[in-house]
């Protein structure tokens, strides 16, 4: 079935083919009609020259015409049918042509130049409401790649990322190089603050249980008043020394607890039984199951969260996209530097796709025509010219009826 604008191109190419062959008809019988008056009127020859000049000229750009498209008449007369004869070649000569002509470096990147094609972006990203078309589309492409992601091999590959990023890491020295360089910056005597004051929260939030714990481990004949007695002492105790270390920076503990503190860097980062153990509890860690599950249903619940803000317009990922497009359009516009950099680097990738992949477009072409019937490719080239060329009928036949009549005037004149 014919396209809608292939049906009208056939329905011109018919009126202009009927009207070209309607002058020729015409010249032929104006060329009968003055070969009979010629001897009665002499000036009846100016006409006969005319019309058989114009019947000639129409004979011959009609057989040239046709000639493009098929046999004239039928009859396989040679270099004739040209387009169906010669299909391939033609669609290797414009996949050539396509190249040489449209997709060189040259012409791109002067197009580009010439378009100032960054700039124009930028202002319509900035300007327009095209940042939220852009966010739309964004979100929309993002929705759809879930939709159709295999769960099972993106779950795998995460699990297998996570598992191959922790297998690489060493626990002990990682933690060693984090505290050495906290206490770089002299941060012991808050740890040492924060220590007690989380001590204090203890004991307070845990008085009754350790007051239960000692009247357990009392003789049962020993009065109750003795075990109160025992815990107020030993609370007195311990809240005395804990504000005793909080106040007084000068407190030995201090020096112990920084002692000790950078002993244990020491054994993180150096220690191979330390380094060993690390690696023991790593592994511990990487072979329960909570680790495992915990890989497996991180990406469900990304891709869900992902999914439920691609299908709001009004979702925080969407205004994020959308508030980034229009951001950089604007940094674009503003920046002089950055823009010639983006347009710097717009040409890099354009010349390289011509490189790469101009010649790749041309051999399209040409097998995209090779593929054709050829009988189906001369009707399309007929189609999309054909009204044209009946054109060089109509003025073969005009030209030519001209060029009869002066050269019948000429040769009057010279008799």
């Amino acid at each position: 079935m014919q396209a809608k604008g292939d049906t009208t191109r056939q329905t011109e190419l018919e009126r202009m083919k009927l009207l070209a062959t309607g002058l020729l008809v015409g010249v032929a019988l104006l060329f009968v009609a003055a070969l009979l008056l010629e001897r009665r009127y002499a000036w009846v020859g100016f006409v006969r020259a005319f019309a058989e000049a114009a019947m000639v000229g129409a004979l011959a750009d009609w057989f040239a015409v046709t000639a493009l498209f098929r046999h004239p008449l039928g009859l396989p007369i040679p270099h004739t049918a040209i387009i169906p004869r010669r299909k391939d070649s033609i669609g290797a000569s414009i996949g050539r042509f396509i190249e040489d002509n449209f997709l060189s470096e040259e012409v791109l990147v002067g197009r580009l130049r010439g378009q100032r094609v960054v700039r124009r972006a930028a202002l319509a990203l900035s300007r327009t409401s095209l940042h939220e078309q852009i966010a739309r589309h964004a979100t929309t492409a993002l929705n759809n790649a879930l939709q159709v992601v295999n769960d099972a091999d993106v779950q795998a590959l995460v699990q297998h990322s996570l598992v191959s990023r922790v297998e690489a890491v060493q626990p002990a020295p990682l933690l060693g190089r984090a505290l050495a360089t906290l206490l770089a910056g002299r941060r012991q005597p808050e740890l040492v603050y924060e220590l007690v004051s989380l001590t204090s929260r203890l004991l307070e939030e845990n008085k009754e249980a350790i007051r239960t714990k000692i009247r357990q481990e009392t003789p049962w004949w020993l009065p109750r008043t003795v075990d109160r007695h025992i815990s107020e002492r030993l609370f007195d105790t311990v809240e005395s020394a804990l504000q005793a270390v909080g106040s007084d920076p000068n407190h030995p503990f201090h020096d112990r607890f920084n002692a000790l503190l950078y002993e244990f860097v020491e054994r993180l980062q150096h220690d191979p039984a330390t380094i060993a153990r690390g690696e023991e509890l790593k592994t511990e860690l990487l072979e329960n199951p909570i680790v495992r599950d915990f890989s497996a249903s991180l990406w469900l619940d990304i891709k869900s969260a992902l999914l439920a803000q691609s299908t709001r317009p009004d979702s925080t990922l969407h205004q994020a996209i959308e508030r980034a497009v229009r951001q950089f359009g604007e940094l674009l516009l503003h920046d002089d530097a950055l823009a010639d950099k983006v347009d710097r680097l717009v040409e890099r990738v354009v010349v390289y796709a011509s490189r790469e992949y101009r010649h790749q477009f041309g051999q399209l072409v040409a097998h995209t025509v090779s593929r054709w019937d050829a009988e189906a490719t001369s009707r399309k080239i007929e189609l999309q010219i054909g009204r044209d060329l009946q054109f060089i009928r109509i003025n073969g036949t005009v030209v030519g009826g001209l060029a009869g009549l002066v050269i019948y005037c000429v040769s009057l004149l010279l008799r």
